[in-house]
C-alpha cells in the first residue's frame, strides 16, 4: 500500500459521521506528520474538540489528552501533579505524566489563552523541541500534534505572540452550512468515542519515524522557492505601506522553514518526491495573525502562483532579449531616419520680420532692426497693416489701389507708395532680446515672432544584403527550436503531473484552477512568441528599397 493510498484511507475513516470538517481534519493530520501544531478558531459547539478527539485514532495506541484552560489552571493540571512518594522519599520534584500532556499522542487545549505564565512557558519548550522537563530530567515527549483552540485570537501586547507563533497551521471552523449535513448531524447517532480507523491502517511509531527522515529529502524545486520569495516579498511590501503601519503581518524565518517542511510533508503524503504548486496553497492556513488578513494573505498566495509558478521552467525572457537585440539590429542595417528640418523666422519679404501681437493683430520690425537687437533697450519702430480709408485718400476717391507681394507697398492712382512711411508708428517703443532666437521683449512683454520650417523628415529603407538573411534565419530557427521545446515540456507536464493536482489530499480540488489557467496561459505566451518571431522574419524578407517623407 502507497503512502498516499494509507493516508487518504486514514482520512476517509477519520471523517465518518463528522460532517463540513474534511478540511479540519486533513490539516490536522498533516500537522501531526509533520511535527507541527494547529490552532482551530471558532465558537463553541463546532467539534473542534471532535477533530482532536479523531486524530489520535490515526496512531496506534494513541492516547488524547483534553483541558479547558481558564486563568486558574495550574501546571499540575497539564503536565500531572507531583509524585509524593519521589518528593517525600528521593527528595525529587517530578510529576506523574502518564495520563496527562507529556503521555498523550495528541492533546487539546480550549481556551489556550488563558494559559498562565508558567504553563506558556512550558509549552513552549513542549510545542519547539518535543521536550519537557521533568525535576532533574528531559523527557522527550511522544506527543504528535497539540491542539489549541480559541473563539478568538491571541489579545496583542500580552505576551502570547512567541506561543502563538508556534502554532504553524491556523484554521477558522464554524458550523455546518449545508441543510441536509446538518438534518444528518442533528439526527445520527454520535459516536465521538468509537474508533473508527482500521487497525491495518493505524500509523506506528516506526513508519512515522520513518516517514519523518523521507520527508526531510523531499525537493524543494526553483519554481516552488520563486513563490515563496514572491509571498515574502508581496508581505514586506504590504507592510511598508502607511496605511499598513499599524497593522503588519510579521513572519518569523523559523514559520518560513516550519512552512516548507509542511509543504514537504504534504508532498510525501501524495506520493510525490517534491513540493509542487498545490502544497503551496497550504500556506494560506500558515501567514495570516488576525483573521481579517486571512483575504490579503489569500491574495499573496493566489498571485505568487498564478504569476510564477511553473513559469520558471517555461519563461522566454532571456531569448526575448536577444530577439530584441536582433530587431534592433534589422532596424540598424535596414532603416534610417534623415531630418533636414529647421525653424527659421519666417521672413514676410526681404526687410520684414512678423510679430504675433495678439489673435487679431501682428506688427512687423525691419530684419536689420531685429538682427541689431542686444540685450539693452532700444528705441525701434514697429510697422502694421492698414486698410486705406475714403477720407485718407481725400480727392483722390476714384483711385485703384492694391497690395504688392509682400504686403508693404501699395499702387494709388498710378503711384507707388511705401508702406513703412504711411504706417510707421506714431512712437517707438523700447525693445530688446529675449534669449530666445524666436521671441523679443517689446515694453518688457515677450513677444513671438512668425517662424517657418524648412526642410523635411525622410525614412530610407535598404533592402538587406543576402547574408545578413541568412545569418538572421539561422537566429530565427533558433528562437523557433526553444518554442517547440517549451511546447513539447508543457504537453509532457499535462500529461504526467497535472493530473495529480486535483487529487492532493489536503487542497481543495477547486484550487487547481488557477495552475490550469496558469499552464494555459504559458502557452498562449509562447503561441504569441512564435508569431512575433515570423513577422519579424517575414518583415526582414520583404524589405526593399524606398524614402518615405513623413512629414
Amino acid at each position: 500500500m502507497s503512502v498516499k493510498t494509507k493516508i487518504k484511507e486514514i482520512l476517509k475513516q477519520l471523517q465518518k459521521g463528522i460532517y463540513e470538517k474534511e478540511e479540519a481534519l486533513g490539516l490536522t493530520l498533516l500537522a501531526s506528520l509533520a511535527g507541527e501544531s494547529v490552532f482551530l478558531l471558532g465558537p463553541p459547539g463546532v467539534a473542534k474538540s471532535l477533530i482532536a478527539r479523531r486524530l489520535k485514532y490515526a496512531y496506534k495506541e494513541g492516547k488524547a489528552f483534553e483541558y479547558l484552560m481558564s486563568h486558574f489552571s495550574t501546571p499540575d493540571e497539564i503536565f500531572g501533579p507531583v509524585s509524593i512518594s519521589k518528593l517525600k522519599d528521593q527528595d525529587l520534584y517530578e510529576r506523574i505524566t502518564e495520563d496527562y500532556l507529556p503521555g498523550a499522542t495528541v492533546v487539546f487545549l480550549d481556551e489556550i489563552w488563558k494559559a498562565g505564565p508558567s504553563i506558556q512557558n512550558a509549552l513552549l519548550t513542549v510545542l519547539n523541541e518535543k521536550i519537557y522537563r521533568n525535576g532533574q530530567q528531559e523527557v522527550r515527549v511522544s506527543m504528535r500534534a497539540l491542539i489549541g483552540a480559541s473563539n478568538e485570537p491571541p489579545v496583542k501586547g500580552q505576551g502570547l505572540e512567541a506561543l502563538w507563533d508556534r502554532f504553524l497551521v491556523r484554521l477558522p471552523v464554524g458550523g455546518i452550512e449545508d441543510i441536509q449535513n446538518f438534518r444528518s448531524m442533528i439526527s445520527g447517532p454520535l459516536n465521538s468515542q468509537e474508533d473508527p480507523v482500521l487497525e491495518v491502517h493505524k500509523i506506528i511509531d516506526d513508519e512515522y519515524n520513518a516517514w519523518s527522515h523521507e520527508i526531510d529529502r523531499i525537493l524543494l524545486p526553483d519554481h516552488i522557492f520563486n513563490v515563496l520569495v514572491l509571498i515574502k516579498t508581496a508581505i514586506e511590501t504590504y507592510n511598508a505601506q502607511e496605511e499598513n503601519v499599524k497593522k503588519q503581518i510579521y513572519i518569523s524565518d523559523r514559520r518560513w522553514r516550519k512552512i516548507v517542511r509542511l509543504l514537504r510533508t504534504s508532498a510525501f503524503l501524495n506520493s510525490r518526491k517534491s513540493i509542487d504548486l498545490m502544497d503551496c496553497f497550504l500556506m494560506n492556513h500558515c501567514l495570516w495573525h488576525d483573521p481579517k488578513e486571512i483575504p490579503v494573505i489569500s491574495g499573496f498566495v493566489r498571485e505568487a502562483i498564478q504569476k510564477f509558478g511553473y513559469i520558471g521552467d517555461f519563461d522566454s525572457l532571456g531569448f526575448r532579449e536577444e530577439l530584441t537585440e536582433l530587431q534592433n539590429e534589422i532596424t540598424n542595417a535596414t532603416k534610417s531616419i534623415h531630418d533636414t528640418r529647421k525653424t527659421i523666422v519666417k521672413p514676410i519679404d526681404p526687410d520684414y520680420y512678423g510679430i504675433a501681437y495678439d489673435e487679431k493683430h501682428t506688427y512687423y520690425i525691419k530684419q536689420g532692426d531685429f538682427n541689431g537687437l542686444t540685450y539693452q533697450d532700444q528705441s525701434i519702430s514697429l510697422y502694421t497693416r492698414l486698410a486705406l480709408s475714403s477720407g485718407y485718400l481725400g480727392r483722390n476717391r476714384s483711385a485703384v489701389f492694391k497690395q504688392g507681394a509682400p504686403g508693404f507697398n501699395m499702387v494709388v492712382n498710378g503711384v507707388t507708395s511705401n508702406l513703412e512711411t504711411l504706417f510707421k508708428y506714431s512712437h517707438s517703443p523700447r525693445i530688446r532680446k529675449s534669449g530666445d532666437p524666436f521671441s523679443i521683449m517689446i515694453d518688457d512683454k515677450g513677444y513671438n515672432l512668425e517662424t517657418l520650417t524648412i526642410g523635411d523628415k525622410r525614412r530610407r529603407l535598404r533592402k538587406p544584403l543576402e547574408n545578413l538573411i541568412a545569418a538572421w534565419d539561422k537566429r530565427i530557427a533558433r528562437f523557433l527550436d526553444y518554442s517547440t521545446e517549451q511546447k513539447a515540456r508543457i504537453e509532457k507536464f499535462k500529461k504526467q503531473d497535472l493530473k495529480h493536482l486535483k487529487t492532493n489530499l489536503f487542497v481543495k480540488p477547486a484550487e487547481a484552477a488557477v495552475i490550469e489557467s496558469h499552464i494555459a496561459g504559458a502557452y498562449q505566451e509562447i503561441d504569441k512568441f512564435e508569431v512575433e518571431i515570423r513577422e519579424i522574419q517575414h518583415r526582414y524578407h520583404h524589405i526593399q528599397d524606398e524614402e518615405i517623407i513623413l512629414q
